[in-house]
């Protein structure tokens, strides 16, 4: 660390978050952190499926047909989360195969439910913490905090207002010496199987993701790079290279089976 550089860590969403901030002093930067960690607290709140008193708990617990009026943050993450599907072919999911057709999102009444003809059930884990970090950044401009690092634990890092060298790669980065990206307002996301196991399911086999080992995402929306950097490990490389294209400032990072490591749209 800078002397003019001060880190905070806050647990929320099961991981923990950091919060870099530079060029402020100790205590303004510790108040506009602890700013941030509220702002995340909410939001678990909203979108935490384990908690049926939050928005997803709510549209959870509804029948086919039903619907129930929730805060306007759930909608813009779950208004991302269908950007996402549609960019992915289906591929991310926040229904995760159980029924995304019958989703049914209504913001000029700010109600969510399911369609009549059937139900599913709501995960915004795969987006919810990248969503979290763009509302951070939003509370950190509030506070006009300009240089920050934002770290939602080993998925999702966003990068304000200066340059700043971020970790990608992994260790098939460190044998083709790609270890770090410069990042300015932009963020970054990484899944894989290193750390969790097979955890990601593909929504449209129910099986784990098999097309590459880990795979990161660039976008200037922090939700944006943790829901495409999720559905990048069940893309092929061409249909990543055509999303990149038709999706300018999104860059991707995938790791073959075979474990080189591919590079689509710098």
């Amino acid at each position: 660390m800078t002397p003019h550089t001060h880190s905070f860590s806050h647990e929320a969403m099961t991981t923990e978050f950091e919060v870099i901030v530079a060029g402020q002093e100790r205590e303004y930067a510790r108040q506009a952190s602890a700013a941030v960690f509220r702002e995340f607290d909410r939001i678990e709140n909203l979108l935490s499926k384990y908690n049926a008193g939050s928005d997803v708990g709510q549209i959870n617990l509804l029948k086919s047909g039903e619907s129930v009026r929730v805060a306007i943050e759930t909608l813009e993450c779950l208004e991302r989360a269908v950007w996402a599907h549609s960019v992915s072919g289906g591929l991310f999911d926040p229904t995760i195969g159980t029924g995304f057709q019958w989703l049914e999102v209504d913001r000029p009444n700010f109600s969510v439910g399911w369609k009549k003809e059937g139900s599913g059930s709501l995960d915004l884990g795969g987006i919810g913490k990248g969503y979290a970090i763009d509302k951070a950044a939003e509370v950190l401009a509030d506070w006009e905090v300009p240089e920050a690092v934002i770290n939602g634990g080993t998925s999702t890092v966003l990068a304000m207002g200066k340059e700043w060298n971020l970790g990608v790669g992994g260790p098939w980065g460190e044998k083709v010496g790609l270890t770090t990206v410069k990042l300015k307002n932009q963020a970054l996301s990484g899944s894989g199987t290193e750390v969790k196991g097979e955890h990601i399911l593909n929504p449209k086999t129910g099986k784990p993701a098999k097309q590459h080992l880990a795979a990161w995402a660039i976008h200037s929306s922090a939700a944006a790079s943790d829901a495409l950097s999720t559905a990048f490990m069940m893309m092929e490389a061409d249909k990543i290279e055509q999303l990149c294209r038709t999706n300018p400032g999104t860059v991707a990072y995938v790791v073959k089976q075979d474990e080189s490591l591919v590079e689509i749209g710098v």
